[in-house]
């Protein structure tokens, strides 16, 4: 019987096809191992670049407030007013939108300056923001609840406080610094109120998972910020971050960054990536559920093992199951496919997180050449980042030897970051500062990376430049003002004093600063001054009144105060500056002018009345003088002897009676007690009708009177008496000395101003210029005519008071060629204009 073998054909048959089966599915179960190992490493990586990208965000968000608040300490160093302090914290924070505040506290808590008003004057415990640093030097607290420093103030609550939520809050960046003050230099803390929810925003806005979270925890696993998936609030401790290669334990061990698998900020297996931050105690920390990875790996499995069991089964003895696996195969190859789609633009989403970031980022190898920078240097400098890679970090900014020394060696065990700042000219030939900041990476031993930022301090540097300068200016027209002068806060307290004021009130600088303005001056004195201050800051603006003053020498002083608010960066008054000046002299001239008027006026109403009385007395002997002396005249014709001597006693007593009648005339006037009775008149009718009056003494004296009025109406406004008298006195003491046979000249005519101007020119001896103006002065001639033109010195007087009584003017002057002219102007009107009432 012949050999047969075991190996039928239908077994070899099956055997080969149940082989091939096993090949497909070991097959499949390989590449299910290779897709779980992949999916892990690409979600790891991803987690360490997430990790990577939060905490340069982290670091530079510190970076960017310590940079502000080394700039803020040095303003404050130097002694600067809380005022503009304040004014410089409020830019500041408005600048840097992760900030809730910043503040400047003293060693007893109090808020001595803060960008924000509801923080202002409230007092805090001292260690109530954490230890505080050395002078100098800076350091980062833990989580504190609250919305403002405010919400740590030591006094009670009102009862209708509302509490911050739970997980609002803030971390305090401190600085301490040594600050002038009364006393001579204290401890003071600058703090900067970092807002974890700016920090939590960008951390989700990173992720773009839901089913991912991310913190900022410090080394003792409190939460400072976190993402809503986190399950943790700001404030939280996390004892799960601590446990034995945990990341803050691998941390603590001295790793900079890893991979942990394990409990995290959630309960339950994660799969997470963390980092430090360089140069702070503090841990970026990225997780992942390892259940939803096992969730995608199983969606893997399906869509690949499935096609794997279909190939075997048909294989087995079904082809329309191999075509059924090929249309599942190209379904799992385009889900590939749209997977690493997704993966390609994460990866250029962060290369625009990058990109956007204004400052210059960068990383070098050991020797400081560029092996990365982002996108800000192509807006700095118009050239593509790739064209510098490779070339020393140090000719970016003209080849600086203090750049390059950043590079020099540094020991494996020092991670400790190294800033400068450096200038770089733009191709435009601006020049710009940067603040540069580098941290060592080391990715194994020997092996020494650099990574760093170049932020643009320009405008701040301008900005700090700018406020030195207008304080010194400030300072400057203060101390070089000659007046005394002090500036007072909002609090009425002085914040400076020139030493113009030291020498006006005697008392030192150094010993009125801070303390309320007018505190030693007595109490009615003090309650003006500081009415007034609190009125002038209500409303803002200038204020200027006159107050007494009584000095240490007991001596009483009349002060000129000004004063002027200056304001806040809000437009809300801040202080006042004061300014004195002493009027005493002035004043005391003052009364004594009034004084010596009062007593001119006094002693001219006694004359006046003196003039009056008398001149009433004496015309009644005058009158029976001139009577006798008349009727003696008439008697006595046959006697020339005895008729010559009543002539003279008549002339005579004529003369004291003229005399008489100009000082009652003149008595009248400057005493009003004879009102005019205005109406309108034409000069050229008058002055006809004085013409004619006159004409006999005209002829005796051998004159002529030439008059020009002109065919134009002259009308004024005028007591036709009065008027009358005014002319006849111009007329006759032109009259009285020209010479005899002389002419006589008036012209009357419209002036350009609108007056009606009469001028009356004669060709006497003229009048010294000297004495132009003291002839129309009462009982004064001119020294060229008193000798020998008789008169009384009255006429030009009287006819000066007549003259500004109809609203005005007589002057006069010398005439070419001889003799003197006399002018007067008066307002002209029109003929049927309503007429006043008496002047």
């Amino acid at each position: 019987m012949p050999h047969r073998s075991r190996w039928r054909p239908s077994t070899i048959t099956a055997g080969a096809g149940a082989l091939l089966a096993a090949t497909v599915l070991a097959g499949a179960g390989y590449g299910l191992w290779r897709e779980d190992r992949k999916l892990h490493a690409d979600t790891s990586n991803r987690q360490a670049l997430v990790a990577r990208v939060l905490e340069d965000h982290a670091s530079r968000s510190l970076d960017a407030a310590l940079v502000a608040l080394t700039g803020l300490s040095d303003v404050a160093a130097r002694g600067t007013p809380p005022e503009v302090l304040q004014a410089l914290m409020g830019q500041t924070q408005a600048s840097l939108g992760f900030l809730r505040g910043i503040a400047l506290v003293d060693a007893d808590g109090q808020v001595l300056a803060a960008a924000d008003p509801a923080d202002r004057g409230v007092r805090i415990r001292p260690d109530a923001l954490g230890a505080w640093p050395d002078p100098g030097r800076d350091a980062i607290g833990g989580f504190l609840a609250g919305r403002s420093l405010a919400s740590l103030a030591t006094h009670p609550w009102p009862d209708n406080a509302v509490a911050a939520p739970p997980g609002v809050g803030f971390i305090p960046l401190l600085r301490a610094l040594r600050m002038p003050g009364p006393g001579g230099e204290r401890t003071v803390l600058l703090a900067a109120l970092l807002n974890p929810d700016a920090l939590a925003n960008f951390q989700q806005m990173t992720l773009q998972d839901p089913s991912a979270a991310a913190a900022l925890v410090d080394l003792d696993g409190r939460v400072l910020a976190a993402t809503q998936g986190a399950e943790a609030l700001p404030g939280d401790r996390q004892v799960r971050l601590l446990l034995p290669g945990a990341p803050l334990a691998a941390i603590r061990a001295g790793r900079e960054h890893g991979r942990w698998q394990g409990p995290g900020l959630r309960e339950g297996p994660q799969m997470t990536a963390y980092r430090a931050l360089r140069a702070r105690p503090l841990a970026v920390v990225v997780e992942l559920p390892q259940q939803a990875l096992r969730e995608q790996w199983l969606g893997t499995a399906r869509d690949l093992g499935l096609p794997a069991v279909v190939i075997a089964a048909a294989l087995l003895g079904l082809s329309f199951v191999g075509a059924a696996a090929l249309r599942a195969r190209e379904r799992s190859q385009a889900e590939l496919d749209d997977a690493q789609r997704r993966t390609a633009e994460r990866e250029r989403e962060l290369s625009a997180i990058f990109g956007s970031v204004q400052d210059l980022l960068f990383r070098t190898d050991a020797a400081g050449r560029l092996t990365f920078i982002n996108e800000g240097y192509a807006r700095l400098s118009g050239q593509a980042p790739a064209d510098v890679l490779g070339r020393p970090l140090n000719e970016l900014f003209g080849d600086s030897p203090a750049v390059a020394s950043l590079f020099d060696a540094c020991a494996d065990d020092d991670v400790r970051p190294r800033q400068m700042r450096a200038d770089w000219i733009a191709p435009d030939g601006q020049a710009r500062s940067f603040e540069i900041n580098l941290v060592p990476l080391r990715r194994r031993p020997g092996e020494l990376e650099w990574v760093g930022s170049a932020a643009d301090v320009s405008g701040l540097m301008r900005a700090q430049a700018e406020l030195r300068a207008q304080l010194g200016l400030a300072r400057s027209l203060l101390a070089s003002s000659p007046l005394p002068m002090s500036v007072l806060d909002d609090d009425n307290r002085y914040l400076d004093v020139n030493r113009a004021w030291e020498q006006f009130t005697g008392r030192r600088r150094n010993d009125v600063l801070g303390r309320k303005a007018a505190n030693y001056l007595c109490t009615e004195e003090a309650a003006l001054h500081d009415a007034r201050d609190a009125e002038l800051l209500a409303r803002g603006g200038e204020m200027s009144y006159e107050a007494v003053w009584h000095g240490t020498d007991g001596r009483r002083r009349d002060l000129f105060v000004s004063k002027s608010t200056f304001s806040d960066a809000l437009g809300k008054p801040m202080g006042i500056v004061a300014c004195l000046m002493d009027i005493s002299d002035f004043r005391e001239a003052e009364r004594a002018t009034r004084a010596a008027r009062d007593a001119a006026l006094q002693s001219s109403r006694a004359k006046s009345d003196f003039i009056a009385n008398v001149s009433h007395e004496l015309r009644t002997p005058l009158q029976s003088i001139l009577g006798f002396s008349a009727i003696g005249s008439r008697r006595t014709r046959d006697q020339p002897r005895l008729a010559e001597l009543f002539a003279d006693v008549h002339e005579s007593g004529q003369r004291m009676l003229s005399l008489v009648n100009d000082l009652l005339d003149l008595s009248k006037i400057e005493q009003g007690v004879e009102p005019m009775q205005p109406e309108r008149l034409d000069l050229r009718p008058l002055v006809a009708d004085l013409s004619r009056e006159l004409a006999p003494l005209l002829a005796a004296r051998e004159q002529q009177l030439h008059t020009e009025l002109g065919d134009e109406e002259l009308v004024v406004l005028a007591d036709r008496r009065r008027l009358q008298q005014l002319l006849r006195n111009l007329l006759a003491n032109a009259i009285r000395f020209s010479p005899s046979g002389g002419l006589i000249e008036l012209g009357a005519t419209l002036a350009d101003d609108g007056a009606v101007r009469v001028d009356v020119s004669d060709r006497g001896p003229g009048i010294p210029p000297d004495e132009l103006e003291t002839i129309f002065e009462a009982f004064v001639q001119s020294s060229a005519t008193k000798d020998f033109s008789g008169g009384t010195g009255l006429g030009l007087a009287i006819c000066r008071r007549i003259a500004q009584a109809h609203g005005g003017r007589v002057w006069a002057a010398n005439r070419d060629g001889g003799g003197a002219v006399l002018s007067l102007t008066l307002p002209a009107t029109r003929f049927g204009d309503t007429a006043p009432g008496a002047l």
